[in-house]
């Protein structure tokens, strides 16, 4: 292995969001962020100066470069577009492929559903509750 830190490059789709993100109009920088003002949008935990080296398609410390590309991925891509029909059908993207149960399925109820059912439905004597006017 060689001396030194480690070192990546950020890919050039990468660099292209970046860049994109830099250069359109945010508010309070109507021409786009500067480096540092960039710097301080992402909350990184670097310089201006390595951000910089990073657009420029230089290596970077593998940590900065986790953090860059981890901040392009949940900032700057964008989600799957879902049509208005799927979305009218009900049609749901669940995590881990599980469905979701639906209300009435007494089998794909919860445990917790089930123990609050039987407390809705004690049958005993008067819970000491006063009805009507005071």
């Amino acid at each position: 292995m060689p001396r030194g830190r480690q070192s990546q490059s950020l890919t050039p789709h990468q660099i292209e969001l970046l860049r994109k993100f830099k250069t359109m109009p945010h508010e309070g920088a109507r021409n786009g962020y500067s480096l540092p003002l960039l710097r301080t949008a992402m909350g990184a935990p670097f310089g201006y100066k390595t951000l910089g080296k990073a657009l420029e398609g230089l290596p970077v410390w593998v940590n900065s470069h986790s953090f860059i590309s981890q901040w392009i991925a949940r900032y700057l891509t964008a989600p799957p577009v879902r049509s208005g029909k799927d979305a009218a059908s009900g049609e749901r993207d669940e995590p881990n492929g599980e469905e979701a149960a639906p209300m009435g399925d007494p089998d794909k109820r919860s445990a917790d559903q089930e123990a609050g059912d039987e407390s809705d439905t004690k049958k005993g004597g008067p819970t000491g509750t006063v009805r009507g006017s005071r």
